[in-house]
């Protein structure tokens, strides 16, 4: 075939006029998101990263080429293939650190399928992709994963492994002469705070709606997000970190077993009168390391790694837990969006979504998580410490119940499945559309995820604590007036004001504060005017 033909073949290679490249530039500089200017120039994310990664070129040309040559500037063929190269990495990361036993014929399947979707999004990426045996090599190289442990065919869960774990769990836990008490699982869940079942009204209307990305977020890179600006880290009823890669690093988890997990486990054993002590037990993830047991802590703690391929089977937070955690999430979520499209202003169900941001998912996974019960808690373990928990059985799912929440909330038809699935998605491996979210995560401005140290804390004044101290009690005044249950009114105004009691509190100390101050003064300028002053006569 001629190179004539086989130019046609391929297809027509669009371009952007250069203005249009420079518009976008521009309204970057300004920190615009992506995916706003790409919903107003009508043009996919992946032609405006194209356009990011170009800026330098496309300022030159700007400014030294002729009218007639700086129309257009055709884009490069190797960003398709970096940023399916970036995403493939991600998705090998993610694998990895599920314990995915991986081949190279399910990598090249993932990187022909990554491709695919950037295509499918971008009418300019005409060039085809066959994943050869020479790519899959200078990928490895590129991205340094010599030590990648490819295997012949994925492995399958060893039940015998777990078979033959309680005994050795048993023998470790009389070694040591551990109690239930101080044994502990830990492992590590991936919560799209935002996501809809497929099959809502919200989830089909953010396809449609550009800039408007509710399903796909997830907490990521940011260490200080927009809604947290000013609020003190360590006041957060969780520990907040930041990752660019949005999990579970080997550094953040040693620093979660040192600085968390060991002080708290120290608290606990002093609160509960037993000797200071623990055993943890987890899986072999890269994010654990091998050496935790011999870091200096404030107690001992003895680390048991489970039997790789074994976690789906026997690990007990993978037993129930996580998915019950994830559920209790759901059904508050759905029952705050119920409350506020019943209120009078005629909010609608995609306003509410949009103001949900970042500090209402952290209260919600404390309320969630406080949710679980010992019960749920004790009975994830029967799997590998059967004495524990012969008589405690898993709590009754809730998945019906949020179906039925969704349908009262009116978002369209979910049955039980789609929540059983938004449920198990961390489980799963991250789809393309994940993966296309997590690298526009890495590809952010730095002065929209780094903290900010000119951001003034938020501060509770004398005075708007007053104000609003006197608006709760005008508030449970008029609703007891008007009750007609002396009872109820009552006792809602004792549950309202004992929870802003802390208010009242912090209010009333700083009154005290004041008036001793005052007092002083007072004293101090009655001293000085009592005090005898030393005689300027002379004899």
């Amino acid at each position: 075939m001629s190179e004539r033909k086989e130019e046609q073949a391929k297809g027509k290679r669009h371009s952007i006029p250069l203005v249009v490249k420079i518009q976008v530039l521009d309204r970057l500089d300004k920190v615009e998101l992506q995916v706003d200017i790409g919903g107003d120039l009508h043009l996919p994310t992946s032609t405006i990263r194209t356009i990011l990664k170009n800026k330098d070129m496309i300022r030159t040309s700007a400014t030294t080429s002729s009218a007639s040559s700086a129309k257009k500037i055709t884009r490069s063929r190797s960003y398709t293939l970096d940023e399916m190269e970036k995403r493939l990495s991600i998705w090998i990361d993610d694998e990895l650190e599920r314990n995915v036993p991986l081949s190279q014929a399910i990598l090249m399947e993932k990187a022909k399928s990554i491709y695919a979707h950037i295509q499918s999004q971008d009418p300019d990426v005409v060039e085809s992709f066959a994943a050869s045996r020479a790519w899959f090599d200078r990928f490895k190289k590129r991205y340094n994963l010599y030590n990648l442990k490819i295997t012949g065919e994925v492995a399958s869960a060893d039940t015998g492994a777990s078979a033959a774990f309680p005994a050795s769990l048993k023998d470790v836990v009389d070694r040591g002469s551990y109690p239930p008490e101080v044994v502990f699982n830990v492992d590590e869940t991936g919560l799209f705070w935002k996501r809809m079942p497929s099959h809502t009204f919200i989830s089909r209307e953010q396809k449609r709606a550009p800039g408007f990305k509710a399903a796909k977020d997830r907490v990521g890179m940011p260490a200080t997000p927009r809604a947290m600006r000013g609020i003190s880290k360590s006041s957060l009823p969780v520990i907040w970190k930041a990752n660019r890669k949005a999990w579970i690093t080997r550094d953040i988890f040693t620093e979660w077993f040192t600085d968390h997990f060991c002080h708290s486990m120290q608290r606990y054993c002093r609160r509960k009168g037993l000797e200071e002590k623990a055993l943890l037990i987890m899986d072999n993830a890269p994010s654990h390391p091998t050496i935790l047991a011999e870091l200096p802590t404030c107690i001992p703690v003895e680390v048991l790694f489970l039997p790789p391929n074994t976690t789906s089977l026997i690990q007990p937070m993978d037993q129930g837990v996580i998915a019950t955690f994830k559920a209790y999430y759901l059904r508050r979520t759905f029952h705050q969006l119920i409350e506020h499209t019943d209120r009078e202003d005629n909010q609608s169900m995609l306003d509410f979504w949009k103001q949900c941001h970042i500090m209402k998912a952290v209260s919600n996974i404390d309320l969630s998580w406080k949710e679980v019960t010992q019960q749920c808690l004790k009975a994830v373990w029967k799997k590998i410490w059967t004495e524990l928990c012969e008589d405690v059985q898993l709590p009754e799912p809730i998945i019906a119940e949020i179906v039925d929440l969704v349908t009262t909330a009116g978002l369209g038809d979910t049955d039980a499945q789609d929540i059983e699935q938004l449920v198990q998605a961390s489980s799963e491996s991250l789809n393309n559309e994940d993966l296309e979210e997590l690298a526009e995560q890495g590809t952010q401005k730095p002065q929209d995820t780094s903290d900010s140290d000119t951001e003034p804390p938020k501060e509770l004044s004398s005075e708007l604590l007053n104000r609003a101290l006197h608006q709760v009690n005008d508030i449970m005044y008029k609703l007891g007036a008007n009750d007609p249950d002396a009872t109820r009114s009552r006792n809602a105004r004792c549950i309202v004001l004992g929870g802003v009691s802390c208010y009242r509190h912090l209010l009333d100390s700083r009154k005290k504060h004041r008036q001793m101050t005052l007092d002083q003064f007072v004293a101090k300028k009655t001293r000085q005017e009592e005090d005898p002053v030393a005689s300027t006569s002379t004899i």
